[in-house]
């Protein structure tokens, strides 16, 4: 079915016409329409589809690289321009994906000919993949247009819109989510594994995110304690966390290109058995790991001509096991314990915040950190945590890094205090958001470019 619903997307209207009435008139066209949005996140590498664990992790103190990719450079230096191909690509696959929810949300919405608990099931799927799409949108590139509609002649002259606002939409869009979802996970013939469609309490973990990003520290405590306390997620075992029946999966995307598991792998595992990684781990990050930390775990450890090399590896398969064994995960329940840390931290509650970063801490075989008096040393455990627990993994480190204080210069982004240090030669602060791509403002002359790009 994944293959027709495939052809249904691509091979019937003409792109500047709205396919809606022909997709939505039973219960089986929709389902196949909203199922083809997650074939196309997982369809090749794309922003969904490891762009997010590669490329903020090069742009950062997390990964380096050994290969002769010249693709990376701009990346691992700082020096994006207008024209890359990594960027333009990122800002259109993000709104091809959003078009394909606007659609569904338009032709789902009242809609009388699909089967109700079906048609809510769906609506709540697009609502949550629009607001995913336009967070990664906003923590790339800053202000951008928000398109609600599938008109292209109206969507090809709207200006950017104010990250905030981007954000209320986000919340709108996952509180309706949670209103037409349940706790239970959809499943089909084509997704016939627990936890790769969204759910309600997947929207209610993207919601403690961004009500963490926006400082919205009591929400953010609320929202993650939901999601911990619910009962339907457990923390795995190291060697477990990441398979495709991993218990701590809030939600997974399902591969789907054939000889391949997941992008992370075909990114980060050579073909070749105890063959030199194209990415490493930073010696930056190295470094912060503690001695005992069974995380190590996640760290593949290879000599090659009598060099080491330590590379991700979290996903152990570069290609496809059959069955396969792993999936992309998206979403996943240590986030929730980090979230409502760092929230606690923020609220005083330093307590509180200590012994969720000693369940993580637990898990990695490490002792509870010691007796933290002050609310800056929370924080700092935090960003300890947080950075190891979620290395390589879509992009944590890099937008930290760019939401936190700095923590000895007032006024400035911890961004700005670690690249600055790291890479002095070619940092500038304006290098914390992507261009916008040129090709998008030669379409929309109502788009602005980012300050460093002009």
């Amino acid at each position: 079915m994944l293959t027709g619903c495939n052809k249904l997307l691509d091979a019937g209207s003409p792109t500047n016409k709205v396919t809606t009435p022909q997709v939505y008139t039973s219960d089986s066209l929709a389902q196949a329409a909203l199922i083809g949005i997650y074939y196309k996140i997982m369809e090749g590498f794309n922003v969904f589809n490891g762009f997010m664990s590669r490329y903020p992790g090069l742009s950062c103190d997390e990964l380096s690289k050994t290969s002769v990719l010249v693709d990376d450079n701009p990346f691992l230096i700082n020096t994006l321009t207008i024209d890359n191909n990594t960027v333009g690509t990122t800002w259109a696959s993000s709104y091809f994906y959003i078009y394909q929810c606007n659609d569904a949300i338009i032709g789902l919405t009242g809609n009388h000919s699909i089967t109700p608990a079906l048609r809510d099931q769906l609506l709540g799927e697009a609502y949550f993949l629009r607001a995913f799409s336009y967070f990664y949108l906003v923590n790339l590139y800053g202000d951008v247009p928000l398109i609600a509609t599938t008109d292209y002649t109206k969507n090809t002259n709207t200006p950017r819109t104010p990250v905030n606002e981007v954000y209320d939409q986000m919340i709108a869009d996952l509180v309706e989510a949670q209103h037409l979802l349940t706790n239970t996970y959809a499943v089909t013939p084509d997704f016939p594994t627990a936890r790769v469609r969204v759910n309600r309490l997947a929207a209610k973990a993207l919601q403690a995110r961004i009500y963490l990003y926006r400082e919205q520290w009591a929400e953010a405590d609320a929202a993650a304690s939901e999601v911990i306390e619910s009962g339907v997620y457990q923390l795995e075992s190291l060697q477990q966390a990441f398979l495709y029946n991993s218990k701590e999966a809030i939600l997974q995307f399902m591969p789907v290109t054939a000889g391949f598991n997941t992008a992370e792998g075909g990114y980060f595992v050579p073909i070749v058995p105890n063959g030199k990684p194209s990415i490493t781990l930073s010696d930056s990050l190295l470094k912060y790991l503690e001695p005992d930390d069974l995380r190590q775990a996640w760290i593949r450890t290879v000599t090659v001509s009598g060099k080491q090399y330590r590379s991700p590896y979290k996903f152990k398969q570069n290609t496809a096991t059959s069955p396969r064994e792993e999936y992309n995960m998206v979403l996943r329940l240590a986030e929730q314990y980090c979230i409502r840390a760092e929230a606690r931290a923020r609220l005083n509650r330093l307590p509180e915040a200590v012994n969720d970063l000693n369940t993580i801490r637990k898990r990695a075989g490490l002792q509870d950190l010691p007796t933290i008096s002050t609310q800056d040393q929370v924080l700092a455990a935090v960003e300890q945590e947080c950075r190891i627990e979620f290395f390589a993994e879509w992009g944590h480190r890099w937008f930290d890094l760019k939401r936190w204080p700095a923590r000895a210069i007032d006024g400035k982004k911890r961004i700005d205090e670690v690249m600055s240090s790291l890479r002095p030669d070619t940092w500038k602060p304006t290098a914390a958001l992507w261009p916008i791509p040129g090709v998008e403002r030669i379409r929309n002359p109502a788009l602005t470019p980012n300050p460093g790009y002009e």
